[in-house]
C-alpha cells in the first residue's frame, strides 16, 4: 500500500501529538510542525515522525512542507487562556495563521483538514448541537476559531481548495497539561494526588461533551480517508453530556479505587470563569453517516486510562 504523506501543524500539542502517532500507525508518513511555544514537545511523538520546528506564520517554510505531502491537518493554535492576556497573538496565529496555511494549500494543491473547536458555537441554544447551530463565540479564542473556519471556506469557494472542517468537543487523555484553560482532568488529578478537594468554577452544573483523545483523532483521520467528507463540516465528539460536578465525582471515586485512598467527595466552588460556556452536547450523526465515525471510549473508561497514566507519570 502506498503511504499517504501528512503534515500536522501543531504536531507537538496535546491532540496534535496523539494524531501524529495515530497517523503513523495507520500507514502515513508524518511530518510534525510546531514552534514549541505551548505544546508538550517532541517527547510525546514517535521517533518515526519527522519533526520540524517552526511557526505557521513562516509562509515559505509552510509552503515548502505542503509541497511534500498529500494532506495538511491544521491544529496549530494559541490556547483559550491566552486570549485573556494576549488576544492579539491569539488572533494572529489562529486567524492569520490559518489564512496562511490555507493559502499554502491552495498554491500547492494540497488537501486541508482544518481542526476548529466546539468553542466556536458558544453556549448551546438548542440540543443536541448540529453543525448548523449558530456560531456565537463568547471569548476572543472562540471568535478566532469561528473566523478561521471562514477563511478556509473562503478558499474553497474562490480557489477550489479541497477542505474539511472539524469541530472537536473537549478532548481529554494522556499528555494533557494542567496549565491550560479548562483542563479539568489533570487539575482534578493534581488536587486528589495532593489529598485535597477538587476546585470547581461556578456551580459545576455546566456541561461538556467530553471525548477521549483517541476517538477525536480517529474522527480527524477519517476526514482525510473519506472522499465524501470534502467540503463538509463535522462535529467530532462522544455525543454525551456530562457536568463538571459529575467529572469531579467520577474522578474522586476512580482515584480512590486505583490508589486505595479515601478522599472526600466534597468540592470547593469558586467564581465562574469569564466567557465560560454553560452547555455543550454534540449531534454526531453527520460524522457517523459520512465518515463512519464511532466513538469507542466511554467517560468511565477514559477516566481510568488517564488516572492510571497520571499515577505512573506523576
Amino acid at each position: 500500500m502506498v503511504k499517504r504523506k501528512a503534515l500536522v501543524t501543531g504536531g507537538a500539542g496535546f491532540i496534535g501529538s496523539h494524531l501524529c502517532n495515530k497517523l503513523l500507525k495507520n500507514n502515513y508518513d508524518v511530518i510534525a510542525y510546531d514552534d514549541l511555544s505551548n505544546g508538550s514537545g517532541r517527547k510525546n511523538i514517535s521517533k518515526d515522525v519527522k519533526f520540524v520546528k517552526g511557526s505557521i506564520l513562516n509562509v515559505k517554510k509552510v509552503r515548502d512542507l505542503c509541497k511534500k505531502v498529500n494532506v495538511v491537518f491544521n491544529l496549530a493554535v494559541k490556547p483559550l487562556v491566552m486570549s485573556f492576556y494576549d488576544p492579539d497573538e491569539v488572533v494572529r496565529v489562529n486567524d492569520f495563521g490559518t489564512y496562511l496555511v490555507g493559502k499554502s494549500c491552495v498554491n500547492t494543491k494540497t488537501k486541508l483538514i482544518h481542526v476548529s473547536s466546539s468553542e466556536a458555537y458558544g453556549s448551546a441554544i438548542s440540543l443536541p448541537m448540529k453543525e448548523k447551530h449558530p456560531l456565537l463565540p463568547s471569548t476572543i479564542y472562540a471568535s478566532s476559531k469561528a473566523a478561521s473556519e471562514l477563511y478556509v471556506r473562503g478558499f474553497e469557494k474562490t480557489d477550489g481548495l479541497k477542505m474539511v472542517i472539524l469541530r472537536p468537543f473537549n478532548s481529554y487523555g494522556e499528555f494533557m497539561r494542567e496549565d491550560v484553560y479548562g483542563a479539568v482532568f489533570p487539575k482534578f488529578f493534581d488536587r486528589l494526588d495532593q489529598k485535597k478537594v477538587c476546585i470547581i468554577t461556578g456551580t459545576g452544573k455546566q456541561t461538556r461533551d467530553f471525548t477521549y483523545v483517541d476517538d477525536t483523532c480517529e474522527g480527524i483521520m477519517l476526514a482525510d480517508q473519506t472522499k465524501q467528507a470534502i467540503g463538509n463540516t463535522f462535529n467530532i465528539a462522544q455525543g454525551k453530556e456530562t457536568s463538571i460536578n459529575k467529572i469531579a465525582q467520577l474522578m474522586t471515586k476512580k482515584y480512590n479505587e486505583s490508589t486505595g485512598e479515601n478522599i472526600s467527595n466534597k468540592f470547593r466552588y469558586i467564581k465562574s470563569r469569564s466567557g465560560d460556556v454553560k452547555r455543550h452536547l454534540a449531534d454526531i450523526s453527520n460524522a457517523k453517516k459520512i465518515l463512519g465515525y464511532k466513538p469507542r471510549i466511554s467517560i468511565e473508561e477514559g477516566l481510568n486510562k488517564i488516572i492510571e497514566w497520571n499515577i505512573i507519570n506523576r
